[in-house]
């Protein structure tokens, strides 16, 4: 199946011309929850669902309460979660600070390297050319092309 991009029309209204810019932005379906992964792992593993939503629940517990102390966390070749701060800065150090913390995602190789072979098809409107693009494979620098397909609904 792969990922839907949709080209989308904006108007830069900080730009004193109103310069409009094309966009391509995906087009995200469902979401899948933990409930949804401790069924598809438990398929995989023979492990009762409820137990896998337990583990599932407490990791992502324990990852929260790791990221409230000021810790990344590495979940193997998927990626790592780091906290970070939005800072207000000033030219008087007792006046610089924190806006706001959130948690930035790193992808880890592995998923990187899944992701460069993850198939798209492109729905433009605004193309003269024709409404869709179909990107059945994507080519890397050495020409070689990965189709990403998995049987993996996650």
């Amino acid at each position: 199946m792969g990922v839907s991009v949709a080209i989308q029309k904006q108007v830069l209204n900080f730009d004193e011309n109103k310069k409009t810019v094309y966009v391509a932005k995906a087009q995200r379906s469902d979401v899948i929850t933990s409930d949804k992964i401790a069924k598809y792992v438990a398929q995989d593993t023979g492990a009762r669902p409820a137990q896998v939503k337990m583990i599932l629940d407490t990791l992502v517990d324990s990852m929260m309460g790791w990221i409230e102390e000021g810790h990344g966390v590495k979940l193997g070749n998927f990626g790592s979660f780091m906290p970070t701060v939005k800072s207000a800065s000033s030219e008087v150090a007792e006046k610089a600070g924190v806006k706001r913390v959130w948690v930035t995602f790193y992808a880890g190789k592995k998923l990187k390297e899944r992701l460069a072979g993850v198939k798209y098809s492109t729905e433009n409107e605004y193309s003269t050319a024709g409404t869709e693009d179909d990107n059945s494979t994507n080519e890397d620098s050495t020409g070689s092309s990965s189709s990403g397909e998995d049987n993996n609904p996650l």
